[in-house]
C-alpha cells in the first residue's frame, strides 16, 4: 500500500447504500463485521445501518470504519451517539475529525485458495481445474499438478469471487499469460504423499471495469481480514 494521507470527507465521494466495514477500537481482540451508509448531514452525524452478523455495539462505543472506493482504503474513527432499534434499525455516529486513504497498488498479493479452470485458446472445449494459491490486481499465481505451458504462453481462467456489492457470486473469465513456471514438491490433501507442483506465475489481460472492482475488493477485503 502506499503512503497514508488525510483528506477531507467529501472527498470519498461516498453514495447512499455503499458497503462498509466497522470495528470496536478499544476491543483486545477487535471483531471485523459490515454494515452499510444510510445517508450522512456533513459536519454533523453518519446514518448507518446496524451489522447483522452478530455485532453487539452500544451508545458510547468508539469504532474504526473502513470503505473501498476505487483503488483505495479509507480508514476514520468515530463514536456510536446512538442506536435506534424503531421504525428502523440503524446506528448514528459521529462525523468523522479526521481520514486517512492508503492507495492499494497493483503489485499487492494475498493468499487464496480458489478453483480455476484453465483453457487452451486453441482447444477451449476442454480444460483443467487448478488452484489459485494467490491473488493481485495484476495477476495471480496458479498451482497445478502438470504445466500448463511455458513463459510467454497464453491460456484462458475462469474464476469466481463473490461480489460485495450484490453479494453474489461473480465468475471472471480473462486470458492471461504465463509469466514464469516453478516445480517444486508438494504433498496432498492427507498428507500421506508427496507430488509435485508447478506454479505459474500469470498476468491477467482485458478485465472489465466490473471484473475490475470485483478483484479489488476481495484484495481489500484479504487484506484488512489478515490486518486485524
Amino acid at each position: 500500500m502506499t503512503k497514508k494521507a488525510n483528506i477531507e470527507f467529501e472527498d470519498m465521494n461516498l453514495q447512499v447504500g455503499v458497503r462498509l466495514q466497522i470495528m470496536p477500537s478499544k476491543a483486545a481482540n477487535p471483531s471485523v463485521h459490515y454494515t452499510s451508509l444510510i445517508g450522512f448531514v456533513s459536519g454533523e452525524y453518519l446514518l448507518l445501518k446496524i451489522p447483522q452478523e452478530g455485532a453487539v455495539l452500544h451508545e458510547g462505543d468508539s469504532v474504526i470504519i473502513r470503505v473501498f472506493s476505487g483503488v483505495s482504503v479509507y480508514t476514520f474513527s468515530s463514536q456510536v451517539e446512538s442506536v435506534l432499534k424503531s421504525p428502523h434499525a440503524m446506528m448514528v455516529l459521529a462525523f468523522p475529525a479526521a481520514i486517512q486513504k492508503v492507495g492499494l497498488r497493483k503489485a499487492v498479493r494475498v493468499k487464496a485458495n480458489l478453483p480455476v479452470k484453465i483453457k487452451n485458446p486453441q482447444d477451449p472445449a476442454n480444460f483443467k481445474m487448478a488452484t489459485l494459491s494467490d491473488i493481485s490486481l495484476s495477476g495471480a499465481l496458479v498451482s497445478t499438478a502438470r504445466p500448463l505451458g511455458t513463459a510467454g504462453d497464453t491460456v484462458d481462467i475462469e474464476f469466481s469471487l463473490r461480489d460485495q456489492a450484490s453479494n453474489q457470486e461473480v465468475t471472471i473469465a480473462t486470458t492471461a499469460s504465463i509469466r514464469s513456471v516453478q516445480q517444486s514438491a508438494g504433498s496432498t490433501a492427507d498428507g500421506a504423499t508427496f507430488q509435485t507442483v508447478y506454479s505459474h506465475g500469470i498476468n491477467f489481460h482485458d478485465l472489465g471495469t466490473r471484473e475490475q472492482a470485483i478483484l479489488q475488493n476481495f484484495v481489500y477485503e484479504t487484506l484488512l481480514i489478515h490486518r486485524t
